[in-house]
């Protein structure tokens, strides 16, 4: 596991050192346990090197014996032992016990082919010195971050943060004003692109091949949706899942060094723990993080789960110094509309002063399983327009906490017809068609809204939404959400989160032959009428107790009000009005009445728009000024 950054010249023209040096200090933060960065001599390839596998084996960049490739390499890599035993059956002597070498050894025999024989996490660049070729590839979800930019001498650039490749001095610092559009209508930004003007991400399933005749991109895997659907009982189903989920978690579990589990007391880390625990011939060490309002905290549930496997649990309270806010920022390298960086920064922190360096987590069940409520109300909306009487817009009440009576129902509805019409994308499966940030329309300054409209609005599938159209609708949803808030959102958090702190988060839900099998689950017994996660919680109820299989899903963020409480002094600087005014994106005027509401109690929760303006002007400050 490492950092990795590097420079190429399609011209022949030698790097400057200098430039990688600081690349690599830039990618010093993942992070404190990290070696120092080392380098291929020619092309410059950097890494930082957190060791996981083969502590002894040294630095990267591994080269083959002739000198003829090396490789660069981030991630974990499950099988690589079974690859090792057949690559050394076809003649080849390894000279390491790494998972790198043995990706170079696979290439060397294989060729890009190679990508479709590795499970794991990874993004890798390999050299070919001969045909004078770089080949960047990223794992099939992404999993692993990966950056490039192509500068306009023709240099270019990749890394695993952005920060690192702002460290050359011919790359202009410039944000991209559609990511802010971007996050305020998703919830996060689009890929390929960044809040960097310049600056792309590597898609996942996917790599880029770098010669002197140019740069060209292809996709290398996309999750199955040819296979037939399985035709079986649910009884059946649940224990095949089952089945296929504890192989999974096994496989996983590859590591010289210790491993924990994160415990919240959800359905999802639940299951990563209780299996984890039923395979482990020790004692398990799981991590806990809890907060003082008990409409946020679950240790309850969290506590009865390692009770019941007499795990070794470790508690701790949310909280957080404001001169660390920024530090948070900083290593996501974007905005956020939510406070979702916080517990998983928290408890990554917490994993590494335990002297704990990998562990397990039940990130991508919500994605590929439809644990969102959005999915559940795609479902509602389908059922409702299929049939013009009253009496099914009562549904929405299930849905709906605040919605008590019909009439309320049926004003939901039109409430939630009215965003879909207005929503930019035109999809019927896209998930947040229903959702639009909390006054958007009102946040922008006059200047940056004219920004904004001289520039068309991002494409948000860089797949083909066409393949999907044949499956079900929840099917269709899932396929999306995988490909984009997966992408954008949730796995950006857990990597940067993570390994800020030197500790390896493994998302045990996105083994890629499990998501395969998952696509192949009839969509009914994922979200049985309007039970999500269904089939995760009927094949776990052997497992766990019935309380945690049967309770109501809860997000893990701190509240809105306690951490503009906590960060009050940063949030009157960053939003006072000439701030405002320097950046340029916000409505001062506008600002200030959210703020003066906000302060009078309003029964309006202003808490979200405060948050995610904030942000905005926080990474400003940080990145660009």
């Amino acid at each position: 596991m490492c950092g990795i950054a590097g420079i190429y010249n399609r011209d022949g023209i030698r790097p400057d050192r200098d430039i990688i040096e600081k690349m690599s200090a830039a990618i010093a933060h993942r992070g404190p346990d990290a070696e120092g960065f080392h380098l291929d001599s020619t092309v410059h390839l950097a890494c930082r090197r957190l060791s996981i596998i083969d502590l002894d084996a040294g630095p990267q960049p591994i080269y083959n014996h002739e000198k003829t490739l090396c490789i660069v390499f981030n991630g974990e890599i499950y099988n690589y032992k079974s690859l090792r035993r057949e690559i050394t059956s076809l003649g080849y002597a390894f000279q390491t016990q790494t998972d790198t070498e043995v990706i170079l050894a696979a290439y060397s025999l294989w060729g890009n082919k190679c990508v479709s024989r590795l499970k794991g996490m990874f993004a890798f660049c390999i050299r070919d010195i001969k045909k004078r070729k770089l080949l960047l590839v990223r794992d099939r979800f992404g999993i692993k971050p990966l950056y490039i930019t192509l500068l306009p001498d023709g240099t270019f650039l990749f890394a695993s943060e952005i920060k690192a490749l702002l460290q050359h001095p011919a790359l202009e610092k410039q944000l991209y004003p559609q990511a802010i559009q971007n996050l305020l209508t998703y919830g996060f930004n689009i890929a390929p692109h960044t809040f960097f003007e310049n600056i792309k991400q590597v898609l996942p399933g996917h790599f880029v091949r770098i010669t002197p005749q140019g740069i060209t991109t292809k996709q290398y895997w996309d999750i199955d949706l040819e296979s037939p659907l399985l035709d079986l009982e649910a009884e059946d189903l649940g224990s095949l899942f089952r089945q296929r989920f504890e192989q999974t978690v096994k496989e996983s579990l590859v590591a010289d060094v210790p491993v924990a589990a994160y415990l919240s007391g959800g359905i999802d880390s639940s299951a990563v723990a209780g299996m984890y625990s039923k395979l482990s011939e020790d004692k398990i060490k799981t991590v806990t993080i809890t907060f003082d309002d008990a409409g946020y905290d679950e240790s309850i549930y969290s506590r009865q789960v390692s009770d019941f496997f007499n795990t070794d649990n470790v508690e701790f309270k949310c909280s957080i110094d404001p001169d660390d806010i920024s530090k948070l920022l900083y290593y996501l390298e974007n905005p956020l509309v939510s406070l979702l960086n916080l517990p998983l920064f928290l408890l990554s922190q917490k994993t590494h002063d335990l002297g704990i360096k990998v562990v397990l987590a039940g990130d991508g069940a919500d994605e590929v399983l439809g644990g969102y409520d959005y999915f559940k109300l795609l479902k509602a909306m389908a059922f409702i327009e299929r049939c013009e009487s009253p009496f099914r817009k009562n549904i929405l009440r299930k849905i709906f906490p605040h919605v008590k009576t019909p009439p309320e129902a049926d004003s939901q509805y039109v409430y939630l017809k009215n965003f879909r019409n207005r929503f930019p994308v035109m999809h019927a499966a896209i998930p947040y068609q229903f959702q639009e940030f909390q006054l958007k329309a009102q946040l922008f300054s006059p200047e940056f809204e004219n920004l904004l409209q001289q520039t068309p609005l991002d494409n948000p599938f860089f797949f083909n939404p066409e393949k999907i159209e044949g499956r079900p609708l929840i099917d269709q949803a899932l396929y999306i959400e995988t490909k984009m808030r997966l992408l954008n959102l949730t796995l950006p958090l857990s990597d940067k989160m993570s390994m800020a702190n030197s500790v390896e988060m493994r998302p045990l839900f996105l083994d890629h032959e499990f998501v395969n099998f998952l696509f192949r689950i009839p969509h009914h017994y994922k979200i049985r009428g309007l039970s999500e996660k269904h089939i995760l919680k009927q094949s776990m109820r052997n497992l766990l107790p019935e309380e945690i299989c049967t309770r109501k899903k809860q997000p893990l963020q701190p509240p809105g009000k306690w951490f503009i409480e906590t960060a009050s002094d940063m949030l009157r600087d960053y939003l006072s009005p000439q701030k405002l005014k320097n950046t340029g994106y916000f409505n001062p005027a506008f600002i200030d009445v959210v703020l003066d509401e906000y302060s009078q109690g309003s029964s309006f929760d202003y808490s979200g728009v405060i948050i995610v303006v904030f942000f905005i002007q926080l990474w400003h400050d940080i990145f660009l000024e």
